[in-house]
């Protein structure tokens, strides 16, 4: 088996390539494997988490919807009302079910158990007594204005009650009632926390798993540097240094030195047989050594003439390669260079014309007067080359010109000529008819490079084309080598050669192009929609799609591109439409925001209303009843209000009547109003100046500071001081007015100011509103050429300074 393994290198070779191929394989295989099944582990704790997740907040919102509709049928008394609560128990039973089947933790059974409690309750107990009530009030039986907590109490089912239920109905004030309802939030919050620990946990354990695979794979390197260390190196030395030595005895050969074999000739495998060889060799040459000599001055004679001809034909391959170039432009000094010495001329020229003008000389080894003298010096043979349309030749004392006429053969128009002089020695025919070949090929090279210009040009004006539609464009040749984009593309997708000085061009789609398709959000479906275009060539209109987190919305559609009577590919066209989808969701929020906000002062008049039409009610109660339906009419006209002054700001058509007033007064009467509406906030006006005149609108600055102060008490619900800081600043007013309330998240400070924005919690959900506020009091600062910004933190309270400019007081 040794004898056999050393006949061949490469049975050597291939070993050790083996050897290092297996020991790869089999530790990355099992590396793979391990880190396979970690992975997979950690991805199913992760999905049954998030499941758990989007169920519990289905849940919760079940039990939200659940608990409006009974307070609309309530209010409204519409048996209608009772199918949606209908459906949303069922919805809410469905849910809690899967909980108590599926509690793999124990916050599932928990939760499952909490939920359950709670629906038990609410379904046995609250929601038939508030039925009851809703049908008693419509008989007459009952005569409340106001649900009242005893009347509910004594029309609640009596029902056998489990004395260690942990949600109790049965309650004797609404308070505590309202309590047991909304301990759902808190049981909620606390199974998310869990989930959110768990999922964390699981995340953990990813990241842990991932290190071990790499220290696997280090591992895995280490045994093969130490293979190749141990086992492959010594045979590559070994190997070598045979070789080495064969070169040794190689160079010893060529010198007339060489004796004895430095190769053991016992050697089985290759080296041993070229060593054999190699020794016979030696023998023959030392004998064929003598022979040689004699026929040593021949053998270079003709190898000078070999190698005067090899240069001679080197030279005319260069001149053919450089006429067959493309930029034959910068390679025409070479060629007229490469000429002179073919011809071993003195000098020459190549005479570049257009009808009957010379348009450009180049030349080898002429002087400046000379170029300059030249036109005149052949004028003659110029004409008889011109006339017969073939290279012509004359003879002046000692100097032989040779001039050449280089023809478009399409019209048969002389567009050059090649001019060559020489001492002493005139052109003969074969030189003749060679200048007609190379006339000819530069009459190629000519034309071709007025084609590639003109190529040129249609590419740069079909890329500038392009480039300046807004339109962004990707076309492919699925069964050719062509892909190219537009500029525009690259500015869509924020990409970095986008600023590129090279706009004028399409780009090639390279590794950077595609990897574009990254910041689309909706990359699987995106994908497909690519294989339908290209690969299935189902062209028309695209798909929607949107980039980087929905900064952007895309639209697309394709068409087939065909010429030449074929197909050739196909044209993806990429459309920005954010504008477009930003306008229907301003619209949405718009009919969201008016819906929301109208439907509750008109529940309110409705409700009283009807209660004044279908019941004689005593003359106090009617006051009262108006009393709360001018409320909330008022409400309605502060709202419509509202939209009606954006919508005027928004289109410039807001009339403002400027004229110099005490800013002062104004901000005490205002204190004065809301203090009266608010008894648990005191409002206190900071200012050392007296007297603040500015020039504007007093109605609409009365509006401005009256919605800020507004906002002031609603969002500090607990109550507290509300200072108003009044500042004066060079020729502007600075006026501060801060509260100790909820504050703002720092996520929503930059929309703050948006029109139907609204900061999304726990605390201001609460508390009622349209998002116009805010962006009304920054059209009416801007319209006096003022500014208006906040300083919040989060449970500390909010300052928001508005600065005016002052009224300049009157010339002395």
């Amino acid at each position: 088996m040794r004898k056999w393994f050393n006949q061949k290198i490469s049975r050597q070779i291939m070993s050790a390539f083996y050897l290092i191929l297996i020991t790869l394989s089999v530790s990355s295989i099992a590396a793979y494997f391990y880190t396979n099944h970690q992975v997979m582990d950690a991805k199913k704790s992760l999905d049954a988490i998030s499941e758990r997740q989007e169920r519990a907040t289905t849940l919760w919102d079940n039990w939200q919807s659940l608990q409006y509709e009974m307070r609309g049928y309530i209010v409204f008394g519409d048996d209608a009302v009772l199918d949606l609560v209908e459906e949303k128990t069922a919805a809410l039973e469905k849910e809690t079910k899967w909980f108590e089947q599926n509690g793999t933790y124990r916050a599932d059974q928990l939760y499952a158990s909490d939920v359950r409690a709670l629906y038990t309750s609410y379904t046995t107990f609250v929601m038939p007594s508030l039925i009851k009530y809703v049908k008693a009030k419509q008989d007459g039986t009952v005569d409340e204005a106001f649900l009242q907590m005893p009347s509910l109490t004594s029309m609640m089912p009596q029902v056998k009650r489990d004395p260690n239920r942990k949600f109790k109905m049965n309650a004797s004030d609404s308070e505590t009632m309202r309590q047991n309802v909304n301990t759902m939030e808190s049981v909620f919050t606390n199974y998310r926390t869990d989930l959110q620990a768990k999922e964390m946990m699981a995340k953990d354990k990813l990241v842990k798993q991932t290190k071990y695979a790499e220290w696997i794979w280090l591992i895995n390197l280490l045994v093969l540097f130490f293979v190749i260390l141990l086992i492959i190196r010594p045979f590559i030395e070994r190997t070598t240094r045979q070789i080495q030595l064969l070169s040794k005895e190689s160079k010893l050969l060529a010198q007339g030195q060489h004796t004895a074999p430095l190769i053991p000739i016992s050697r089985a495998d290759e080296i041993g047989e070229l060593s054999k060889s190699f020794h016979q060799m030696a023998t023959a040459l030392t004998d064929n050594k003598h022979r040689l000599m004699s026929s040593n001055d021949n053998l270079e004679q003709a190898l000078q003439l070999t190698l005067r001809n090899e240069a001679h034909l080197k030279i005319r391959n260069q001149l053919t390669e450089t006429l067959a170039s493309r930029d034959t432009v910068t390679a025409y000094p070479a060629v007229i260079e490469k000429m002179v010495e073919i011809t071993d001329s003195t000098n020459g020229s190549l005479i570049f014309k257009e009808g009957t003008t010379v348009t450009n000389i180049i030349s080898h080894a002429m002087t400046e007067q000379e170029q300059d003298e030249l036109i005149s010096t052949i004028e003659p043979v110029i004409r008889k080359a011109r006339k017969d349309r073939v290279p012509h030749t004359a003879q002046f004392a000692e100097r032989s010109f040779a001039v050449t006429p280089v023809l478009d053969a399409s019209t048969d128009e002389i567009i050059a000529y090649i001019y060559l002089m020489r001492l002493h020695r005139p052109f003969d025919r074969q030189e003749q008819e060679e200048l007609a070949a190379f006339a000819r090929q530069l009459a190629l090279s000519l034309l071709r490079m007025r084609t590639f210009d003109e190529i040129g040009r249609e590419r740069e004006k079909s890329a500038r084309l392009l480039n300046s539609i807004r339109e962004s464009i990707l076309y492919i040749e699925p069964d050719g080598p062509m892909q190219l984009i537009n500029r525009p593309l690259l500015d869509l997708f924020n990409h970095p050669s986008a600023t590129d000085s090279k706009a004028d061009w399409l780009i090639e789609v390279d590794d950077s192009i595609t990897s574009l398709k990254y910041q689309v959000d909706q990359l699987p479906e995106f994908e497909r929609y690519l294989r339908q275009t290209f690969v299935h060539r189902e062209t028309g209109e695209g798909i929607t799609f949107s980039i980087d987190h929905e900064t952007r919305f895309i639209k697309t559609y394709s068409e087939e591109i065909h010429y030449g009577g074929k197909f050739r590919g196909i044209l993806l066209v990429l459309r920005d439409v954010t504008n477009e989808v930003e306008v229907d969701r301003i619209k949405n929020e718009l009919v969201s925001t008016i819906s929301h906000e109208l439907r509750t002062p008109l529940s309110s008049i409705y409700g009283f209303t009807e209660l004044m039409i279908q019941r004689d009610l005593p003359a106090n109660r009617q006051k009262k009843y108006l009393a709360a339906v001018h409320s909330e009419t008022e409400r309605l006209s502060l709202l419509i209000n509202d939209f009606l002054d954006l919508q005027r700001m928004e289109a410039n058509h807001q009339e403002y009547t400027f004229e110099p007033f005490d800013l002062i007064p104004m901000i005490k009467d205002l204190k004065q109003l809301h203090s009266l509406s608010s008894s648990a906030h005191d409002i206190q006006i900071l200012s050392d100046v007296p007297v603040q005149i500015i020039q504007g609108d007093s109605k609409k600055i009365r509006q401005l500071f009256g919605n800020l102060i507004n906002n002031a008490i609603k969002y500090s619900p607990a109550g507290g001081p509300i200072e108003i800081r009044l500042e004066e600043h060079h020729d502007r007013m600075t006026v501060a007015i801060t509260d100790h309330g909820i504050g703002i998240p720092a996520s929503a400070m930059s929309e703050l100011f948006q029109k139907f924005y609204r900061v999304d919690n726990s605390d201001t959900r609460k508390i009622g509103g349209t998002g116009l506020g805010l962006s009304i009091c920054r059209e009416i600062a801007r319209a006096h050429d003022g500014e208006i910004h906040v300083e919040s933190i989060e449970g500390q309270g909010s300052t928001f300074t508005v600065e005016l400019p002052l009224n300049p007081p009157p010339p002395l």
